[in-house]
């Protein structure tokens, strides 16, 4: 069993397109990830349309104030119509105009900005909402507010959104390989006729197929390893939990996605065929499963389908572990589910798979 093991991994070692796919594909998709900032806001661009020279001292306090706010970038408009064409051409955010009132310092400040942009155009409603209170304050002479807030931080872990989507790639990494690498694999043994010669040999089919079954999962704690190792020495990835955990979760994950492999393997006729029905498998769930978002942001009635799917609960028992920290007993919710998916794929792959030719 030892020898035939050591041949399936050397067999593994020896097909590079199959590694690029185990190994570089995925390691890619975590350095193209790392090299984007998600956390940081991106400078919200505000033109300050100029007022009359009576309004210059408002103008001038408006206009530093603003400045302090480290994401808005400030410049300035001659006028409104020229502000509002800056937003329609793309060359600004917001425009700020300011209208005087009644008497110094009474005075409007009107807010305009394109719709395309609902989530920055938010933030940006809130920081000015902050200035105005902050500028009404202080024209008030108010120096000590009735009412005032204490703010202390806590230390605790800080989580990027690279740590939330790391789990996400190692599980997509683990996913696409298992079901497409042994679909065109156990495909290709059967177009060259692989299969039938171990029919008429002496090797019992159970142990080539475990020979292969282990070759891949030690090529999947690789693959799991080398993501994270990628994503945390070169990104500042973390795993807050106990990377054996979570290695675990791969290893169980690995044999249900192996058992697909072999399901589609049994009905395609041919490498393509395999590849094909592989990729219609794999693909839907890495969008829907919450690699890249959470599921959360879905309509309700997809929720409540892709929680089915074998992806979903494995990656939410990942985040649990890595991004917090919790133990594997905490993810009872997820390891049911996942257990249930090693019984139902080993049913599919017995029912559909057999070393027989495809008729």
């Amino acid at each position: 069993m030892g020898k035939l093991f050591l041949a399936s991994v050397r067999m593994l070692y020896r097909n590079r397109q199959a590694l690029f796919w185990a190994l570089a594909f995925p390691i890619i998709f975590a350095v193209i990830f790392g090299l984007f900032d998600f956390d940081t806001p991106a400078d919200i661009r505000v033109a300050l349309v100029d007022t009359p020279s009576m309004m210059q001292q408002a103008h001038d306090g408006v206009e530093k104030a603003l400045k302090q706010v480290g994401f808005f970038e400030v410049t300035g408009a001659q006028d409104l119509d020229a502000g509002k064409q800056q937003v329609a051409d793309d060359e600004t955010d917001v425009v700020l105009e300011l209208l005087p009132g009644m008497a110094y310092p009474q005075m409007t400040m009107r807010v305009y900005y394109g719709e395309g942009n609902p989530q920055q155009n938010q933030v940006a409603l809130s920081a000015l909402s902050q200035i105005v209170n902050q500028m009404n304050l202080t024209l008030s002479d108010v120096t000590k507010p009735p009412v005032t807030m204490q703010e202390e931080a806590i230390s605790s872990k800080h989580v990027s959104y690279y740590d939330f989507i790391l789990p996400g790639l190692v599980a997509m990494g683990v996913m696409n390989y298992s079901i497409t690498g042994m679909a065109i694999a156990l495909s290709r043994y059967r177009e060259q006729r692989i299969l039938k010669r171990i029919l008429a040999t002496p090797l019992r089919p159970m142990k080539f197929l475990s020979a292969q079954v282990l070759a891949h999962l030690l090529l999947a704690l690789v693959q799991a390893v080398l993501i994270l190792a990628v994503g945390m020495a070169l990104f500042g990835g973390h795993v807050y939990g106990s990377l054996v955990a979570f290695l675990v979760l791969v290893v169980v994950a690995n044999l249900i996605f192996l058992n697909i492999g072999f399901a589609i393997a049994g009905r395609a006729s041919t490498p393509d065929a395999a590849s094909g029905v592989a990729n219609a498998v794999a693909l839907p769930m890495m969008f829907l499963s919450g690699v890249f978002f959470e599921v959360s942001m879905l309509p309700g009635f997809m929720q409540a389908v892709v929680k089915f799917l074998p992806l979903t609960p494995l990656i939410e028992a990942m985040r649990k572990i890595a991004v917090g920290g919790l133990p594997i007993t905490a993810c009872g919710a997820q390891l049911w589910p996942l257990a249930i998916w090693v019984v139902v794929s080993f049913a599919l792959a017995r029912l559909n798979f057999s070393f027989a030719e495809k008729g």
